[in-house]
């Protein structure tokens, strides 16, 4: 069940309707027993679909924070094979509220320098990068 909610969640991807209907779905998978197990799996989406907005921060957002500090090395691998922009903006979250934040920085700086990724996502990690170096 957890699995064909999950597809179901892709497939929404790009809708006008996801950020509403992702809560949904969310809700369901919640309501199924998912836990920390189902975080790659959200964050392959993202990984999928790199440009897309899912929300600010959105519902698969909330799930996956629900499993802090536990979700944080995953999301670093996420990023490490496929950073998108909601990932990179979810490590710019996670650099704001730890005291451990130089690995995370250099991780962005180093998306930001990635000339295989598209020029928003560079972009975004710049800003974050800037941001964090400023403060």
């Amino acid at each position: 069940m957890i699995e064909s909610l999950l597809k179901e969640l892709e497939d929404l991807v790009g809708s006008d309707y996801f950020e509403f209907d992702s809560e949904e779905i969310m809700d369901k998978i919640e309501s199924e027993g998912a836990g920390p197990e189902i975080i790659e799996d959200l964050l392959g989406i993202m990984e999928r679909h790199p440009l897309e907005d899912f929300g600010m921060p959105g519902a698969m957002v909330h799930f996956i924070e629900k499993f802090d500090p536990e979700y944080i090395p995953i999301l670093i691998k996420s990023i490490q094979r496929r950073p998108s922009m909601h990932t990179v903006w979810m490590l710019n979250r996670c650099i704001n509220g730890t005291k451990d934040a130089d690995k995370y920085i250099d991780l962005l700086k180093a998306v930001s320098e990635d000339e295989s990724l598209e020029e928003d996502i560079r972009d975004s990690a710049l800003e974050f990068y800037e941001y964090q170096m400023d403060e």
